[in-house]
């Protein structure tokens, strides 16, 4: 799945800090109970990710087809340019090459403007599912007494076993009804 969970991460970035910082405290009354989930594989299996993927692939295509509307008139211009190029006036030829210009200006102001539309519709999504994932995450950590949750990212987690994977749980909890 293409979407990054990274709004995810940096709200779960707090409450890490904020166990780290305990846990000298904590390693001297019992042993350190950590666990590690997967949050871009959570996201992609919620109802709300794949709603979310879904809608962003619809907003995809539907940019695509502006963009090849836009780019065939650019064509067009550039065709009649190409055409007319010895039998056109100068002020014709002008003209067609300022309406290619503004056209070309056109297809890069849509670009910009969809990229921004793309990104706000996925952050506001991701959004979204932070909130869902919020309580499903202290509700875990709490049941099973958890210091430390950390997201398996390569890189930062080297090696992780499988007992403390509670991705799996998560899914469950998320897709519950």
């Amino acid at each position: 799945m293409s979407i990054t969970a990274l709004r995810i991460l940096r709200s779960f970035a707090a409450l890490s800090l904020l166990s780290i910082s305990a846990l000298p405290l904590l390693a001297q009354d019992a042993p350190l109970k950590i666990a590690v989930v997967d949050l871009d594989l959570i996201v992609s299996e919620s109802p709300a990710g794949k709603a979310l993927e879904a809608k962003l692939q619809d907003f995809q295509k539907q940019a695509r087809a502006e963009f090849d509307a836009m780019n065939e008139k650019a064509r067009g211009i550039r065709q009649r340019l190409t055409d007319g190029a010895n039998s056109l006036a100068p002020e014709e030829l002008a003209n067609l090459q300022k309406q290619f210009e503004d056209e070309q200006l056109k297809i890069r102001r849509l670009g910009d403007d969809k990229t921004r539309e793309g990104q706000k519709m996925q952050s506001e999504g991701l959004q979204q599912i932070e909130k869902q994932l919020e309580p499903i995450f202290q509700s875990i950590r709490d049941e099973n007494g958890y210091d430390l949750i950390l997201n398996r990212v390569p890189g930062v987690v080297v090696m992780v076993g499988e007992r403390i994977d509670i991705t799996q749980k998560v899914i469950d909890r998320i897709n519950a009804p």
